[in-house]
């Protein structure tokens, strides 16, 4: 296939409201939380393309991004930058050269027409892991193989093109490590994926994997006994009171510190209270929302347990997410995280009623957070693999 070339999406252009800190009061920057631009064109079908593999993958309309999050995704923040790029058909586009010296093509407001035959997403981290660069593939769904399908001879070059691509854009970036991801359904495995082969070819190797899961939201969730001297409080949209925000910020660094990652290369995050105010912006500027329910010592008032569910804007109403789940290091071993999530569930059905089912994505090998959601009656839709290279 001839004639193929790289662009980059434009940033997209917001109110100068601040998004991953203080924002201002008044009234206008008050209307402004929230706002998006209109996504362009070439968003919304990197969007579809993305969706609708995804949704292939799991079986599951839920699994899915709305084009609205990916803008603000691109505007990128203190913790993170992001690009996407597509690969287009045809003559060049034309436009403003990009500091990686491609043409830029708007991802918002007007957009010219062009033929896709796929996308790169590339996430930067700027705190931690510093050398790596996330990088995610997505054919246009004319090269997408049906399930069980061999990928046609047209298909397998622009993938072997993107994943080049996405390898020499990462090297520009000044990334020496490059992380992507494989995702089928739960029934097959890593080869179902139209990229591994690609993965293979390029050196990359499996470092982690895990599974997507689905967990209903019963009408009257079952009642959780909460252990003697324990207190109950749920903190809506990191609504923390200040005596709690100091043991909220160690548990939310124990939760990184000991994810399971498998052989990932990762850096744990470490949590302060300017970072946590800073996140607090970004759920604001999203218009997204997070319920976190803890467990207290009420002899000490020392937070011992958590747990975090989210909700994203223009998402689909009925959907939430588990977002982190973490007890004390010298509280475990007492089903803290179990009884939990059932306060979650409880606290889901009273303040968001709308929603009926939450999504969580666990390690293939953690046992302990496979049983605890195995007795919530979670069903399994898929399967990821985290992919490794470092760059020569």
């Amino acid at each position: 296939m001839d004639n193929l070339h790289l662009v980059q999406f434009a940033p997209p252009s917001f109110p100068s409201t601040t998004a991953s800190g203080p924002v201002s009061t008044s009234p206008a920057s008050a209307r402004l939380e929230g706002f998006v631009p209109e996504p362009s064109d070439a968003i919304r079908t990197f969007v579809f393309m993305a969706n609708l593999y995804a949704q292939e993958a799991t079986g599951d309309p839920a699994a899915s991004a709305s084009p609205e999050r990916v803008v603000h995704r691109l505007r990128g923040s203190n913790e993170s930058l992001t690009y996407i790029f597509a690969l287009v058909q045809g003559k060049p586009p034309l436009g403003e050269v990009s500091a990686l010296g491609l043409p830029q093509i708007p991802s918002t407001g007007e957009c010219p027409d062009y033929d896709y035959v796929g996308f790169i997403h590339v996430s930067i981290p700027l705190l931690e892991e510093r050398n790596t660069a996330d990088v995610d593939f997505v054919l246009d769904v004319n090269f997408l193989p049906l399930p069980g399908e061999e990928m046609d001879d047209d298909a397998q070059h622009i993938a072997a093109t993107l994943v080049k691509h996405g390898l020499d854009i990462s090297r520009k970036l000044g990334r020496t490590t490059v992380q992507t991801g494989s995702l089928h359904s739960d029934d097959t495995t890593a080869d179902a994926d139209p990229f591994t082969a690609f993965y293979r070819q390029a050196g990359f190797s499996i470092k982690h994997a895990e599974r997507q899961i689905v967990v209903p939201v019963p009408e009257q969730p079952a009642t959780a006994l909460v252990p003697a001297g324990l207190g109950t409080h749920v903190w809506p949209d990191y609504d923390i009171p200040d005596e709690y925000v100091d043991d909220v910020i160690a548990l939310l660094s124990v939760a990184s510190e000991d994810s399971l990652t498998g052989d990932l290369s990762v850096e744990p995050i470490q949590w302060n209270r300017q970072r946590l105010e800073e996140a607090h912006g970004r759920l604001r500027s999203r218009n997204a929302h997070t319920l976190i329910i803890a467990l207290v010592d009420e002899a000490s008032s020392a937070v011992v347990a958590l747990t975090e569910i989210g909700r994203h804007a223009a998402s689909d109403p009925e959907v939430a997410e588990w977002t982190m789940t973490v007890t004390h290091r010298e509280r475990r071993r007492h089903q803290y995280a179990s009884r939990l999530k059932l306060l979650a569930l409880t606290a889901l059905r009273d303040r968001w009623p709308e929603v009926e089912r939450t999504y969580s994505s666990i390690g293939v090998d953690d046992e302990a957070m496979n049983r605890i959601y195995s007795g919530l009656n979670a069903e399994g839709i898929s399967q990821s693999e985290a992919w490794e290279l470092a760059l020569n």
